[in-house]
């Protein structure tokens, strides 16, 4: 009986996450481990292997492997990144496309000599641009490619109000779209505690400062770089945890709706050439499903286009380092 097997292509501060989340799981009874530092990627995984002994851990098969072994892999787990001869991995994710854009189209080219069937989830940065080079550059399925996009952005946001409303970060119904990172827009107009849209919050709570967009925007994208400035450059954990519930509901055919990063063509959002940003997008075993354009007030239009444009220039930068 063929079990559901996941490969996971960088084993670095990202990926290494990812694999133990995912090894704790229920989920997989397979998993493959690939890195251009071989004996990264088997440390990895003969570490985590070492834990199948214990009560609380299943016995699944966790091995260092090579293109060949994602053949038949259900989901492929992209956390590959260029580290710096001093061991740094650039904080400004658009200065990364460089040199990150040979690596992903090096790891697009190998996965497709074996599979167009895995759904492809990509974590690389910058996300967006790297999803677009995968989806635009090889004969692979689009609705089988995407990134965590602002999946993350959108968990830090909920973090953030729920943390300033003393509730659950759970109860709060909010999302981020357009590129992750910088320029991610917080779409307040659609921001609800308890079914309460955000702007009559201070009704409710009269007594808790109320933030305009452009502060809470500001907030979710430092809240990042707390992160770095305190992990020496990395962020690692909560977006480890993103990959592996996106990959959970491919799995389980949940469709969820996550602000994942995937394909729009010219003219959407106002877009003036193909692009991949997020956007709310039901996610199932065949990949994303269906996107909603999302109605936007004017502030948010603005920040939207601000976000295209952006990840256009990426865009742009990637096509040059051809």
């Amino acid at each position: 009986m063929k079990t559901q097997k996941l490969g996971i292509i960088g084993l670095g501060h990202v990926g290494e996450h990812v694999l133990a989340y995912a090894s704790q799981s229920e989920l997989f009874g397979e998993i493959v481990t690939i890195d251009i530092n071989e004996d990264k990627a088997f440390g990895e995984a003969l570490d985590q292997r070492h834990a199948t002994g214990l009560f609380t851990r299943n016995n699944i098969n966790i091995y260092q492997g090579n293109y060949s072994n994602l053949k038949d892999a259900d989901i492929i787990i992209i956390c590959a990144t260029y580290v710096y001869d001093d061991g740094r991995i650039l904080a400004d994710r658009q200065a990364l496309i460089g040199d990150n854009a040979s690596i992903i189209r090096d790891i697009m080219r190998q996965i497709t000599e074996v599979t167009q069937e895995a759904i492809l989830i990509f974590i690389t940065n910058p996300a967006d641009t790297v999803t677009f080079m995968a989806a635009s550059e090889f004969n692979y399925p689009q609705e089988r490619i995407m990134s965590t996009g602002c999946m993350l952005d959108t968990a830090r946001f909920k973090q953030i109000l729920g943390e300033h409303y003393g509730v659950d970060p759970k109860s709060v119904s909010a999302y981020m779209i357009g590129e992750h990172g910088y320029t991610a827009v917080p779409v307040l107009s659609k921001t609800t505690i308890a079914g309460i849209p955000y702007e009559d919050l201070p009704n409710h709570f009269p007594d808790v400062e109320h933030w305009d967009a452009d502060t809470i925007q500001e907030k979710v994208v430092q809240s990042a770089y707390e992160v770095l400035n305190a992990k020496t450059g990395v962020t690692n954990a909560a977006i480890g945890q993103v990959a592996f519930e996106l990959a959970k509901a491919v799995l389980l055919d949940e469709k969820a709706i996550f602000s994942v990063s995937t394909t729009f063509t010219e003219g959407e959002y106002g877009a003036s050439a193909p692009l991949c940003f997020a956007t709310p997008t039901v996610v199932g075993r065949n990949g994303w499903e269906k996107r909603f354009i999302v109605p936007l007030n004017d502030w948010e239009e603005a920040k939207m286009q601000t976000s295209i444009d952006s990840i256009l220039a990426n865009i742009e930068l990637a096509k040059e380092s051809k």
